[in-house]
């Protein structure tokens, strides 16, 4: 999410979805771990992201300008302004642009964002938010590496692939993300205790990019999403609690072209250059919910939540339903229609017997429906064309603990399990999609924060959880691929008494072992690297800061599976910002 509004729709789902939000000049980003309250979609089943884009205007005009310079050809700049006009009315925006030569070959990139908040006191009893963000991406995509030695040697070949570079002759490969949005919210304090909340809203979204994995015949994807929301709540504050109600509701038209840019023969297979799927969806998702919160005594409160989420998607294919692409590897089905709907409940006890400690035990219920993608780019297997996906289904169970010491420090810890039903999973040979079983997630989650002396403090994060299917058709009760046992984050945190304005802070990122496949027959080390920041405020108008990530020059893989997309290696950067 960003700013309390999804970035993008439920039924298009891209997992690089956070690159629409405008991150570069985030104020904050919130990330509330564990399955979502009624508040938020029932497919928020292990947690909730939201980028603030632009926070208060200021009481008096201020301006900020900022840059960074970084290695191989980085340089990003922003303005910021803000102010008051008049009692009424008040604002602040700020554009950015980023540039990277890349530390890879044909990995250059350019990126442009900018936010518009504009708020306005109608009266006493209302008042209104007027949000603008958009973000454009145009970066050059390379490719992974087949051969692991290539990470080891630090390689900064695009990739290995002679059928890569012969599509970097036929096309320009790379990705392209259009994002903006449009939003109004309208707040009304009319009633006694009762707030009332209505935002409607516009969103366009388009996602291009060359297909650089499997089945490596490097088409082009071009998914473009145009949409209007509408998000009504009402916060109802008592004696005794809180009562939430509302819904979320949205339309959206999409429209998809996968196309082979090019003749080309893989594995046996002819791909001939023309469309694959031409096909457009329209969209429409509904969910009502109640949340209360019901204090029963000053140490116990009862947390009780309730959503019903209705979707439909209408699928209108605009090449010849029922067969495939020349390749026989795709299948275009037949124009369909498809609805999804669920009741979610949600339950929760806390228990606070100082004012320092919580306890906490929570049971939620989530719905994950499939993407359009996966129920209308189909695979030409035998057996599955015909097949209608079912939406996946969440139970999770939560128990943990919050302690306090003194206002600086604190240690956490949660207990967690949750089974999905109908998982949807990707065959490794076909890659076609299908339901299986069930899936099963456990673990424990462990965060602390020491303020060890006046000048040092520490921070650290800790997690070890198992991911099993359970009684899968292909594949039984194995760890599911690329999910790490372990993760963990420790930071160590100098601010000198004797120099306020400084900050600096030592970073080590763990990623633990993981299966590289769902087979379970390889499995990737993960990695371990370091990372250096520091920030220095010269005055009140000044600020100078500097980070170096990857401090060792570990050369490592951010993703294994049937091939290894390589970590960056040792970056340097540095910036200035002047305020007035």
């Amino acid at each position: 999410m960003q700013d309390g509004i999804p970035v993008q729709s439920s039924g298009f789902f891209n997992h690089n979805g956070l690159a629409y939000t405008t991150f570069q000049t985030a104020t904050s980003v919130e990330v509330l771990k564990g399955a979502g309250t009624a508040l938020y979609g029932s497919d928020a089943v292990a947690a909730v992201i939201n980028v603030e884009s632009l926070k208060k205007p200021s009481k008096e005009k201020e301006v900020s300008v900022k840059g960074m310079l970084g290695s191989d050809g980085y340089v990003s700049g922003s303005v910021e302004m803000s102010d008051t006009i008049d009692e009424q009315d008040s604002y602040r925006a700020n554009v950015s642009y980023m540039h990277s030569d890349g530390w890879r070959e044909h990995t250059k990139a350019d990126r442009f964002e900018g936010n518009i908040r504009y708020d306005h006191i109608i009266d006493d009893n209302n008042d209104l938010k007027i949000m603008f963000n958009t973000s454009v991406t145009d970066a050059q995509q390379a490719g992974s590496f087949s051969d692991y030695a290539n990470i080891e040697n630090g390689s900064t070949d695009a990739s290995d692939s002679s059928r890569y570079d012969t599509a970097l002759t036929k096309t320009d490969i790379k990705r392209q993300f259009d994002y903006a949005r449009l939003s109004v919210e309208w707040n009304n304090y009319s009633y006694d205790g009762l707030e009332i909340s209505l935002t409607p809203y516009v969103r366009y979204n388009r996602n291009r990019y060359v297909q650089t994995w499997y089945p490596y015949h490097y088409p082009l994807n071009d998914n473009e999403l145009k949409t209007v929301g509408l998000l009504e709540k009402n916060i109802y504050e008592t004696s005794w609690g809180k009562v939430i109600t509302g819904f979320d509701a949205e339309y959206t038209e999409s429209s998809l072209k996968y196309t082979q840019l090019y003749d080309t023969s893989v594995f046996g297979k002819n791909y001939v250059a023309g469309p694959i799927f031409d096909y457009d969806v329209s969209y429409m998702a509904i969910a009502p919910y109640v949340h209360t919160e019901y204090d029963i005594t000053q140490e116990i409160t009862l947390t009780a939540g309730l959503r019903y989420d209705y979707n439909h998607y209408d699928y209108n294919n605009n090449l010849q339903g029922g067969t495939t692409d020349p390749s026989t590897v795709y299948y275009r089905p037949e124009d369909k229609t498809d609805d999804f709907s669920h009741l979610s409940p949600k339950l929760a006890f806390s228990y606070q017997p100082t004012k320092d400690m919580n306890l906490y035990l929570r049971y939620a219920n989530g719905f994950n429906i499939p993407q359009a993608s996966r129920l209308y780019s189909m695979k030409n297997v035998a057996g599955y064309t015909s097949v209608t996906l079912d939406a996946e289904t969440t139970n999770t169970y939560e128990i943990g603990m919050k302690k306090y010491f003194g206002t600086k420090s604190y240690a956490e810890i949660a207990f967690y399990h949750m089974d999905v039903d109908d998982i949807i999973t990707q065959d490794s040979t076909t890659k076609h999609y299908y339901n299986g079983n069930s899936g099963v997630h456990r673990g424990i989650e462990t965060t602390a924060q020491v303020q060890m002396t006046d000048d040092w403090a520490a921070r650290v994060a800790y997690s070890y959880s198992k991911h099993n299917y359970e009684n899968d058709p292909t594949y039984g009760n194995n760890e599911m691929a690329i999910a790490p046992n372990s993760l963990a984050n420790a930071r160590l945190i100098y601010t000198p008494s004797y120099l306020t304005a400084l900050r600096a802070m030592i970073e080590w990122q763990h990623v633990g072992s993981y299966w590289k496949t769902n087979d379970n027959d390889a499995k990737y080390s993960g990695y371990d690297i370091g990372n250096l920041k520091i920030d220095y405020a010269y005055n009140e108008d000044i600020s100078v800061f500097g980070k170096v990530t990857n401090i060792t020059d570990k050369r490592y893989a951010v993703s294994a599976s049937d091939d290894y997309t390589p970590g960056d290696p040792r970056q340097f950067y540095a910036g200035l910002e002047y305020r007035w």
